[in-house]
């Protein structure tokens, strides 16, 4: 079963900016409706307790006007002082009706029920009873114990507006723990998206990365494999028919360089065995001069062998057909008797050898390491001026082979470090005006290399010049596929 890819990148940045913004934006509108809905709560009971608290104030007035009234009336017994008190009898009505319509604790409403109780016997009694009668003096006293009760009923408001704020103090600290609570599962949950959302954006783009630079140091041997975005994978697509054409283009240019090499070795033998014939005397003894021509012949007929041979080479080396022959290889002895066939040239420059040659072994083809060895330090005379240094360091670190061999020449420019081992590729004159090759000597060494699963860099060197590290395995060998 395929998984789901989006048809671009623009629409995978979509889908992960809606995973990982949605679940935010809804955090944050809950806690704001929660946080909303606590401060509509606050306030309704707010407005609640003083609105209950100023209707029991009132209550306590209207009871102590109606108890002073109800007194004058019994000591004077002025009609019109009754009057006065069955306006704020009704007064009193009122508030409690107000009182009763509000939400109130079971103890209050129960209070105001006993008020409302006492407040009607007394009324009922001032109404029908004369001023001096002993029913009178009675209802009149009964005020005190509904001032009391009024009283009472306003300190239980106050208690009912400190348990009230208490409550909203736990809703609040509950709520608060909550939107802790979402915030620790949210925000990390959000940045592992973001974390996979990036992942599922870099991943393709790494892998085209990779493949580009595979395509670029001629690595045409891999496809490119890129999942991902659709536009992505189309991407590379094109990669992979761009590295059969330029395998196709690879593969013409190895037999070129094959038919070529062969179609120009056999002239030149005939050449060069004519030349040695001549410098030989075999058909004739020849003047000073004519030996003198003889001799730069021949000289040149073998510098144009060796570089042909350089070609055969590094068709052999980039072709995959070739397979190594693997045996142990004592590789200090093999870097010796390398050194030995360049110690005429060593010689011809004056150039101090450096060598730290420790005992390793490996398994490894022979030949292609000697040629491998073979080409650096011939790379390395060539560009090392006359009395200068040459170092070699041979030794072994963590399973793996290090070669390195630095010369004391011109060194080789940071932009150039890559493509010194692209075929034919010769970089800048050497400054001692030595003939330059063909450009092959560290492209064969790469392959080389490559083919017995290590690889070749350029470091930078402890002294003025080019260093070049060879690392090669030391308990198998890469064979070529």
């Amino acid at each position: 079963m395929r998984i789901y890819h989006p048809k671009s990148i623009n629409s995978l940045l979509l889908i992960g900016f809606i995973l990982v913004v949605v679940p935010l934006m809804a955090a944050l509108i809950h806690a704001t409706w929660s946080v909303d809905k606590l401060v509509v709560q606050g306030q309704r009971a707010l407005f609640a307790t003083v609105r209950a608290t100023q209707n029991v104030q009132l209550l306590v007035e209207t009871i102590t006007a109606m108890e002073r009234n109800a007194r004058q009336y019994k000591v004077l017994g002025d009609i019109a002082l009754l009057e006065v008190y069955q306006e704020n009898h009704q007064k009193f009505l009122e508030t409690t009706g107000r009182l009763a319509a509000l939400h109130l604790s079971k103890l209050q409403r129960q209070r105001l029920e006993l008020i409302i109780e006492i407040e009607d016997r007394i009324n009922d009694v001032l109404i029908s009873s004369l001023p001096g009668a002993e029913e009178t003096a009675a209802a009149v006293d009964g005020f005190g114990e509904l001032a009391r009760d009024a009283r009472k009923m306003l300190i239980d408001n106050r208690k009912l507006v400190e348990g009230e704020v208490e409550r909203l103090d736990q809703i609040g600290e509950s709520l608060e723990r909550r939107l802790v609570l979402q915030a620790m599962a949210l925000v990390p949950g959000a940045l592992i998206l973001a974390a996979v959302f990036t992942i599922l954006i870099t991943r393709p783009l790494r892998q085209l990365d990779r493949a580009i630079r595979r395509l670029g140091d001629g690595d045409f041997s891999k496809p490119a494999k890129i999942t991902g975005p659709r536009d992505l994978e189309q991407l590379g697509e094109r990669l992979n028919w761009m590295r059969t054409r330029l395998l196709e283009v690879e593969q013409e240019k190895t037999r070129f360089l094959h038919h070529i090499s062969h179609e120009l070795k056999t002239p030149l033998t005939a050449i060069r065995e004519g030349a040695e014939l001549l410098n030989e005397g075999v058909v004739g003894n020849l003047n000073a001069q004519q030996g003198e021509i003889t001799a730069i012949l021949r000289d040149n007929t073998l510098q144009l062998q060796k570089l042909i041979e350089d070609l055969l080479d590094f068709n052999i080396a980039a072709s995959r057909a070739s397979q190594l022959h693997a045996e142990p290889v004592a590789l200090h002895t093999l870097i010796d008797n390398v050194l030995t066939d360049h110690k005429v040239a060593l010689l011809a420059r004056q150039l101090v050898l450096e060598k730290s040659l420790k005992p390793v072994e490996m398994v490894g083809d022979r030949a292609k390491l000697h040629t491998l060895v073979d080409n650096l330090l011939s790379n390395a005379i060539k560009f090392s001026p006359e009395e200068a240094r040459l170092r070699v360091r041979l030794e072994s670190q963590g399973g793996q082979v290090i070669i390195e061999v630095a010369d004391s020449g011109p060194g080789i420019p940071e932009p150039e470090r890559r493509r010194i081992f692209d075929a034919f590729y010769q970089g800048a004159k050497p400054t001692n005006g030595h003939v330059r090759g063909t450009g092959l000597g560290l492209s064969i060494a790469r392959e080389y290399a490559q083919a017995h699963g290590g690889y070749i860099e350029v470091i930078d060197s402890e002294d003025q010049g080019a260093c070049l590290k060879v690392v090669l395995p030391i308990s198998q060998a890469a064979e070529n596929e």
